[in-house]
């Protein structure tokens, strides 16, 4: 689409200017699309539109449908429609029944997506038009030579014309206000037709000055405007009057149309005519037209319900909107972009002043320069007036009055030395009593009455000496907005607002008083009003209105407001009552006629004039907007699904759709149907079992989603309209995402079944291995006590029973032979306490790991202190205990062992190897513990160390067991007069218990206060 905005289509008054410079005329948006836009092409001749928004157009090439977005051929939607159809006729009735008739006079009717026809079909075809429209009722009209002239009245066809009744070569037909009916034909004029108790009755009407009747149009009364090759004719009351119009009266006159306001439009070749029911008077004379200039032939004219103006010609279509806004741009002979403020006088003249510098007047179509007083060297920052004066406020130059006298201008300037506060003002305001205020921009306020100045200060009460925007009522009040806050002038009292009496915060921008008493206050950060001596903010507004508000204007109970970015519009009682509803709020921008939505900085910049137009002063021109315009709801927006896309493929909406496993994104497209404008259409969506609620007004027209669960889902997605109004409801698309093989069923429950034996058998595995080891456990503790017993059983025991006969046979000899009792009972004490310490061995080697804690080192050191006390007396060894490494937490089995092995080891270094030094080494490594246990005494046979260890002693053997039982390895390394080095090693993963955690080494000589002796018996 070609959005051509303010220039082609310029409507000129009826008495031209000629070709003055200065002309300026307003524009209207326009929107032209050909083949390079999108359009399909061929010759139009035929619009309408049904009910669901859609625009319908009769081409020469076949029928098109558009829904603001695309152009879509019917052939596309219908597979089944000829080829070679030619649309000549298209109309909508009143049961929103599409029907259009093709270049052989046939007859179809549009419904479903299908074409159905032809519709009372004779079989004799001529390759002629069958001209249709619509009667008074909404019943289709449809004049044929082969089926005469037919009407469709709720699908029933009722003729009221026999065939041969018919003239030849019909080219239109309508129906008059009175009731009867009117046929054009190509070669002999007009027919007209009176329908009566079942008769029928014909009129043919003469002395036309040309028979080609080329359109109808029933205008009011009983008057119809003919469009023929020579002109614009009408009939009324059976009359015909000639001469219409006398512009219109040769030309060739190819379409006519009227709209809902009784506006009649007249298509040419190269030219679009505009005139208002107003300007046609009962007979059809034409007193006044906006006329345009087109590219091409107008053979169709069509009003849509959104009142927009659809123009079809030779492979064109255009748009045209006659209900929107009529903007003055720099493209089209306005000085200026950034116009500043501006005032439209009593005379319908508007001021305005560029921001960058300057002062003109905008008077019927011409732009005039304000040459007096300097003013078009300086920057007129804000402009108010009464009848017959304007009143402009400078950036250097004061406060100029301007009267019209004699044709002319009289300026009158006040500054400084006349009284002013500054000569630098930002703000004008001349208030009903005669009284005019001026705000500096730095120096306060001052007031010009009856000859004399007179300033206001903060002294006075004001909240700033900065002074942004005045305004005031009839009962002479006055209100004035600065950086600070808001004041306001009442029985010569100035009483304050700040942001501490709900003001929003931020400079006041602008300031408008309503009919009702009501001011309304824009600030930088939003709107907010002033009633009964309350500030108030709607806090449930639209978020523009949270914005910078620069310009607030009021017609008919609506608020017009722009800001930094948007033009809208708004209902002031939602706003008061702070509740709104849809219709309540719409935004504005390019599409419907603005140059753009950007507002400008300057005190009124939004005002409404004598007529009750309202005048915008925006960032790209200014534009005007009657008060009529918009009053309509907006056009329903119809909402389609188009498809789904799934790896790249489109799924049409349908039933049974079922979208594979393992597709990861699913994009879901749709579109509002509104033909006039598009772009301000909004929508909402949800999946269901994936969104919660409704997503948030977006305006794009597709939504993704990813990682979309299996199952049976719904997606569904609803309009809004630009008036915020959703539609009536949604549309949806079901579909089914197939599970893969993990996602199945009886995937998943063979998956929970499998990991359930597996839990299963993890247990059964781990409670045999803590079965294994709590047997491992008592079996090596079992051994261990079985092995105590045994050596009591072989030692203490035997040697006890030993001792009791000795003592038995004692018995016998101590009567007669003393000497010899006394020896054997010295053998037998001997003896006793060789058992005591045979005893003594077996209860320490029952000492539970208890005794040592779970720091090695520490009871290592503990035991050696015992050791070292033990030889007191002789002399003692040095003794130290080393660690490397981080010390940890050792398995209890491991533990014990190594205890008992260090404990057989030291005993044998302290007792018999006379050593001068003993060190234990404990490293706790990564991969595995050692232990080392080293002296310098007089070491041990080689021969010993071979045979195991020294025969009836269980030393070496008893340690070598203990290493076996835990998976360690000793190795004992000595030879005679050399020392002994015993060295344990145990892997890691049997050994610890948890990682590695950092203790202190503990070295040197320890002794402690008690703690049991060791018997210093050998068991090497």
């Amino acid at each position: 689409m070609r959005n051509i905005c303010f220039i082609p289509l310029l409507f000129l008054a009826h008495a031209a200017f000629g070709g003055a410079a200065d002309r300026i005329t307003p524009s209207h948006s326009q929107d032209i699309w050909d083949r390079a836009a999108g359009f399909s092409g061929g010759h139009v001749y035929s619009i309408t539109q049904t009910g669901d928004g859609y625009l319908w157009i009769g081409t020469s090439k076949g029928l098109v449908r558009y829904d603001g977005l695309n152009f879509v051929s019917i052939r596309d939607i219908d597979p089944s429609v000829e080829t070679n159809l030619a649309v000549v006729g298209l109309v909508t009735d009143s049961s929103d029944q599409l029907w259009l008739t093709d270049d052989h006079s046939r007859l179809f009717r549009y419904s479903a997506g299908r074409l159905v026809g032809p519709l009372l079909d004779s079989g004799r075809h001529l390759h002629r038009a069958g001209p249709v429209s619509i009667s008074r009722n909404g019943s289709l009209l449809f004049a044929s030579e082969t089926q005469g002239l037919v009407e469709y009245e709720h699908g029933t066809a009722r003729v009221l014309l026999d065939p041969s009744s018919i003239p030849s070569s019909p080219t239109a037909v309508a129906e008059a206000t009175d009731g009867s009916f009117w046929i054009g034909t190509r070669d002999h004029g007009v027919v007209h037709l009176m329908v009566a108790r079942g008769t029928a009755e014909v009129q043919h009407i003469a002395d036309l000055p040309d028979a080609k009747i080329n359109c109808l149009l029933p205008i009011a009364g009983a008057t119809l405007l003919l469009g023929t090759d020579k002109g614009l004719l009408s009939i009324h009351d059976g009359r015909l009057i000639q001469e219409t119009d006398r512009e219109l009266g040769n030309i060739g006159i190819l379409s006519l149309a009227s709209d809902r306001d009784g506006v009649v439009w007249i298509g040419t070749d190269g030219r679009l005519f505009k005139a208002d029911a107003k300007e046609i008077d009962a007979e059809g004379r034409i007193h006044s037209m906006e006329r345009s200039a087109v590219r091409f032939p107008v053979s169709s004219l069509f009003e849509d319900r959104a009142g927009d103006l659809w123009i079809g010609g030779p492979d064109i279509i255009e748009r045209y909107r006659t209900n929107g806004f009529a903007t003055y741009s720099r493209s089209a002979g306005l000085p200026c972009s950034h116009c500043g403020s501006i005032y439209v006088d009593d005379h319908a003249s508007l001021w305005f002043a560029p921001s960058d510098g300057g002062f003109f007047r905008l008077a019927h179509g011409s732009i005039e320069p304000i040459n007096v007083a300097g003013l078009m060297h300086d920057n007129v920052y804000s402009i108010a007036g009464a009848p017959g004066e304007v009143w402009a406020s400078r950036r250097n130059g004061g406060v100029t009055r301007l009267r019209v006298e004699d044709g002319g201008l009289r300026a009158t300037t006040y500054t400084r030395r006349d009284g002013l506060p500054e000569n630098a003002v930002s703000s004008i305001y001349r208030a009903t009593n005669g009284a005019v205020w001026a705000g500096t921009l730095n120096k306060g306020l001052g007031r010009f009455k009856a000859g004399n100045w007179h300033t206001f200060t903060t002294q006075d009460g004001l909240p700033s000496n900065t002074i942004s925007v005045i305004t005031g009522n009839a009962a002479g009040e006055v209100f004035v907005g600065t950086p600070d806050g808001l004041a306001q002038l009442k029985n010569n009292h100035w009483a304050t607002y700040f942001v501490r009496d709900g003001l929003p915060p931020g400079p006041i921008e602008s300031l408008f008083l309503d009919d009702s008493g009501t001011l309304w206050i824009g600030t930088s950060k939003g709107i907010s009003f002033l009633q009964s001596g309350t500030v108030r903010v709607p806090t449930s507004a639209p978020e523009p209105l949270f914005g910078e508000i620069l310009g607030i204007a009021e017609s008919n109970g609506w608020l017009w407001i722009t800001t930094g970015t948007h033009v809208l519009r708004v209902r002031s009682s939602a706003l008061r009552n702070n509740s709104f509803q849809a219709g309540d709020y719409r935004e504005f921008g390019e599409t419907n006629g603005l140059p753009s939505a950007e507002g400008v900085k300057r005190s009124r910049s939004v005002v409404e004039d004598s007529r009750g137009q309202i005048w915008f002063s925006l960032s790209q021109g200014i534009s005007v907007l009657d008060p009529s315009a918009f009053a309509r709801p907006a056009f329903p927006v119809t909402i389609r699904m188009d498809g789904m896309v799934v790896d790249g493929k489109l799924i049409a909406p349908g039933d049974h759709i079922r979208v594979p496993s393992g597709r990861r994104r699913l994009t879901f497209r749709y579109a509002g149907v509104n033909a006039s404008n598009p772009e301000s259409v909004r929508y909402r969506y949800r999946l269901d079992d994936v969104d919660s609620d409704w997503s948030k007004p977006t305006a794009s027209r597709e939504v993704d989603y990813t990682n979309v669960s299996p199952g049976r889902l719904q997606f569904e997605v609803m309009a809004r309209d630009p008036d915020g109004r959703w539609s009536g409801h949604e549309a949806a698309m079901s579909f089914e995402v197939e599970p893969a093989y993990w996602q199945a069923r009886w995937f998943q429950l063979g998956s929970a079944a499998a990991i359930m034996l597996l839990a299963w058998g993890l247990y059964r595995l781990r409670f045999r291995q803590m079965t294994a080891k709590m047997d491992l456990r008592y079996t090596e503790r079992l051994a261990e006590r079985t092995r105590i017993a045994r050596d009591l059983h072989d030692t203490l025991l035997q040697s006890l029973q030993g001792l009791s006969m000795k003592l038995y046979g004692l018995t016998f000899i101590i009567r007669d032979r003393p000497a010899e009792a006394q020896k054997t009972l010295e053998t037998i004490i001997e003896q006793a306490g060789q058992a005591i310490t045979e005893g003594r061995k077996a209860v320490q080697g029952l000492r539970s790991s208890a005794v040592i804690g779970n720091d090695l080192a520490q009871a290592i050191t503990t035991l050696g202190g015992q050791l070292v006390a033990h030889l007191s007396g002789r002399n003692s060894p040095d003794f130290r205990v080393l660690v490397e490494g981080k010390p940890s937490d050792l398995a209890p089995l491991v533990r014990d062992e190594v205890y008992r092995i260090a404990c057989e080891a030291l005993r044998n270094a302290f007792v018999h190897a006379r050593a001068r030094q003993i060190e234990v080494e404990i490293q706790y490594g990564a991969r595995q513990l050692r232990l080392r246990v080293q002296d310098d005494g007089r070491g041990v046979d080689t021969r010993i160390l071979r045979e195991g260890g020294l025969a009836g002693h269980h030393g070496l053997p008893g340690m070598q067991e203990r290493a076996k039982l835990i998976g360690g390895k000793l190795a004992v390394r000595s030879r005679l007069d050399a020392g002994t080095e015993i060295e344990l090693t145990v892997p890691a993963s049997i050994a610890y218990t948890r990682s590695l955690v950092a203790r202190p080494s503990v070295s040197g000589r320890q002794a402690l206060d008690d703690g049991p002796l060791l018997d210093p018996d050998s068991h090497r």
